[in-house]
């Protein structure tokens, strides 16, 4: 317990990785059962990687792992110039619990 509890205690992320042309994703975990310290984490790196690019940030989708004592928090976003007509507002939508595939 205490070695679990040492563990999720220390706030890491796996850093941004490349998932696509200009898209990214980072994954964050806070302390243990802290979600928003989690979510500030990822945004930040987000934000800071794209400012490093001299780029605007886009979120394309956010999503909180399921796991006990709450799961990293992901940010999957693009690095876009100001001048790139994909950089709009956003609309984030939650991804949906349960999938329904009809085949």
């Amino acid at each position: 317990c205490i070695l679990l509890a040492g563990c999720g205690a220390v706030p890491r992320s796996t850093g941004v990785m490349q998932v696509g042309p200009d898209t990214f994703r980072v994954s964050a975990r806070g302390s243990v059962g802290n979600v928003m310290e989690s979510q500030k984490m990822a945004f930040s790196e987000s934000s800071n990687h794209c400012k490093s690019l001299g780029r605007e940030l886009i979120v394309i989708a956010t999503n909180q792992i399921e796991a006990i004592g709450g799961g990293p928090y992901e940010v999957t976003f693009r690095c876009l110039n100001k001048s790139d007509p994909e950089l709009v507002r956003p609309t984030l939508e939650r991804a949906p619990d349960t999938v329904i595939k009809i085949k």
